[in-house]
């Protein structure tokens, strides 16, 4: 329960929702079900990708849990910024907006930075068992989602000024967390 309520913030589904909904603005009803089917069906392939080699992976290039969160922390930020200061429609180029696979919504929207560093020190430093990892990734990519499949009525029910602010609020957010990402990459090098 706590590995899936900690992949739940750190995925946080409310706080994708409007950057989804920009992006896959110009889909039909179906045609967006089938998108969010297979961005969250890609989202946990790769997930579950890192949950099984990420450190593998991090050791073979040599980058150290310092460096990972550090440049998690800035990825974040920098689309944190953009979410604040631009629209999301701003975040990616028009090109995405088709009907996108992979980028920007499974990665690095779902399967961000923070997603893949959360579950490499779940498993790696935490111990927890794989099998509880892909049953909590399973539940909160499924409440995931159902937020994302009902971000339509949500819109449709806050109006796009609410949908906008509620973006610049999960921007907001978003900038905290990066900026405590890169912080405890700092106090991780320096040890």
């Amino acid at each position: 329960m706590e590995i899936a309520l900690l992949l739940f913030l750190v995925i946080d589904p409310f706080g994708n929702l409007p950057f989804v909904l920009a992006v896959l603005k110009r889909l039909d009803g179906r045609a967006y079900r089938r998108a969010i089917a297979r961005e969250l069906g890609l989202a946990f392939l790769i997930l579950l990708g890192f949950a099984v080699a990420g450190e593998a992976v991090l050791a073979y290039f040599r980058i150290d849990q310092a460096s990972l969160q550090i440049s998690g922390g800035i990825i974040l930020f920098l689309i944190s910024l953009k979410m604040l200061f631009q629209s999301s429609k701003a975040i990616f180029p028009g090109e995405y907006q088709a009907d996108p696979i992979l980028v920007p919504i499974a990665m690095p929207a779902i399967a961000g930075p923070a997603a893949i560093t959360t579950l490499i020190i779940l498993r790696n430093q935490q111990q927890a068992a794989l099998g509880e990892i892909v049953l909590a990734l399973l539940g909160v990519l499924t409440l995931t989602a159902l937020v994302l499949l009902a971000g339509r009525r949500l819109q449709r029910l806050l109006g796009e000024r609410g949908i906008d602010a509620m973006e610049k609020l999960m921007g907001l957010i978003l900038n905290m967390v990066a900026v405590n990402m890169v912080l405890d990459g700092i106090r991780l090098s320096l040890g």
